[in-house]
């Protein structure tokens, strides 16, 4: 049991990990791209690599009677249109502002599981959810003061809200399709998606459609953000969050902005910041309270919940 729960937690950590890796190279990558080209290209590359991998893996089989409506449907609506008002949301705020929200994904993630799954919050999801959110607050290592909660506020809140909402709706509402098929129609959804929202700004001309750099540098970046960062990334996630659930999976990404540090400060030099580093050792201690079932047993035997 315990291998299992650190196997699924490790999962979890590894795909979270991976995607922040993304973070430094997408920074480069937008002084010569385009962001929506970029997520474009994201999705775009990453259904093409998944599509023949998904074949080669499971066979022809895995291609009869697929829930194609609903999976690219989920896709289109939580990874898709989540990405673009994510971008949406920092332009209409600042860099900062999108960082505090995606913090509150736990809150999210309980409220999708409270709401479709019934699940009952007991005394150690309650306390490892403060810990994750304080502790996602912190491994930020921004000032709260510094965010500006507008519209742009109001529409990152609905990103991260839509990530939730697509993790969980992806491993429980497409469980005859296997992780690698889910994370490949879904990834196509959004796919289809950030193809319409580019089509309307090359037609609209509304920007953010430039094509970069493509010399020997660039294309390692964009090979990391693809493909690190995006296809692999989100399989290994699709996996850990469909054993651990949307709630205890969303603890994982809180850590993320320490990860990035830890990748920044290896790779170029940047300073050690010891207020990321304990918040991602608050959100490392809300994961193991989460998942103690001591705690939910006292919080029963006590009615505290």
């Amino acid at each position: 049991m315990k291998n299992l729960i650190f196997r699924n937690n490790f999962a979890c950590f590894s795909a979270m990990f991976l995607w922040a890796i993304g973070f430094p190279a997408v920074e480069v990558l937008l002084e010569s791209w385009g962001s929506l080209t970029l997520v474009f290209l994201r999705f775009f590359i990453t259904a093409i690599i998944l599509f023949p991998f998904w074949f080669v893996i499971e066979g022809a089989k895995a291609f009869k009677n697929l829930p194609l409506f609903r999976a690219l449907s989920i896709g289109f609506f939580g990874w898709g249109i989540g990405a673009i008002l994510l971008l949406i949301g920092q332009k209409l705020s600042d860099p900062v502002t999108p960082t505090i929200c995606a913090a509150m994904m736990p809150i999210f993630g309980a409220i999708v599981e409270v709401f479709f799954d019934k699940r009952q919050l007991k005394l150690n999801l309650i306390i490892g959810i403060l810990f994750a959110i304080i502790g996602g607050y912190l491994a930020t290592g921004v000032n709260i003061s510094d965010g500006h909660f507008g519209l742009g506020a109001i529409i990152c809140i609905i990103s991260v809200m839509l990530f939730a909402w697509c993790t969980r709706a992806s491993t429980k509402g497409l469980k005859s399709l296997s992780y690698i098929g889910q994370t490949t129609l879904t990834m196509t959804g959004g796919m289809i998606a950030s193809l319409l929202i580019y089509l309307c700004s090359f037609m609209f001309d509304f920007g953010e459609i430039r094509v970069g750099h493509l010399d020997q540098y660039h294309l390692i970046l964009l090979f990391i953000f693809i493909l690190v960062s995006q296809t692999i990334s989100q399989t290994i996630w699709i996996w850990g969050s469909g054993k651990l659930g949307v709630l205890l999976a969303s603890f994982h990404s809180n850590a993320v902005p320490f990860y990035v540090m830890i990748i920044m400060v290896i790779l170029f030099g940047e300073n050690w910041n010891w207020l990321q580093a304990i918040g991602a050792l608050i959100v490392g201690v809300g994961v193991i309270i989460a998942q103690n079932a001591k705690w939910g047993d006292f919080s029963k035997q006590n009615k505290i919940v």
